[in-house]
């Protein structure tokens, strides 16, 4: 992902309940210059996601508690701005309705690369800062979209 200086100033909040996985994008996003909290379940991050909402949200679908899509979605419906991908473990056409119902950007399934959101975020970020089109949010996207 090409990160311009406008996108190295994002705020990001992953809520992951699978520490190694969620450590690890943590990780890779503090590299590419973004401001990442995270946390393990939807109680945890909620309070903090209300009082400082971030640019983005990267959320597991199969949290402890609250689900990352019950998350997304009362969050969502506050702060519309945000960027919201969810990553989920049942794929199908269910789940992406649902999701696109419930005011989410992007759904990723696991396993993902790290690759699958940068071109999420990519699309998403094309939207808000360059007045560019969003895909489907299904995660794929053709070859002119990534160009």
């Amino acid at each position: 992902m090409k990160f311009s200086k406008r996108q190295t100033e994002l705020k990001m909040c992953i809520v992951e309940n699978d520490q190694l996985l969620r450590d690890s994008m943590v990780m890779y996003f503090r590299t590419k210059g973004c401001q990442v909290r995270a946390f393990g379940s939807a109680e945890e991050a909620s309070p903090v996601l209300e009082a400082r909402p971030p640019d983005i949200v990267i959320c597991d679908q199969g949290l402890p508690g609250m689900d990352g899509m019950a998350l997304l979605s009362e969050f969502g419906a506050r702060h519309p701005d945000t960027v919201k991908i969810l990553i989920g473990v049942r794929p199908g056409p269910r789940l992406t309705e649902e999701a696109k119902e419930a005011g989410i950007d992007e759904v990723l399934l696991k396993p993902f690369a790290v690759a699958e959101i940068e071109r999420a975020l990519e699309r998403r970020l094309r939207t808000r800062f360059d007045g560019g089109q969003p895909t489907d949010g299904t995660g794929e996207a053709s070859d002119e979209e990534l160009a």
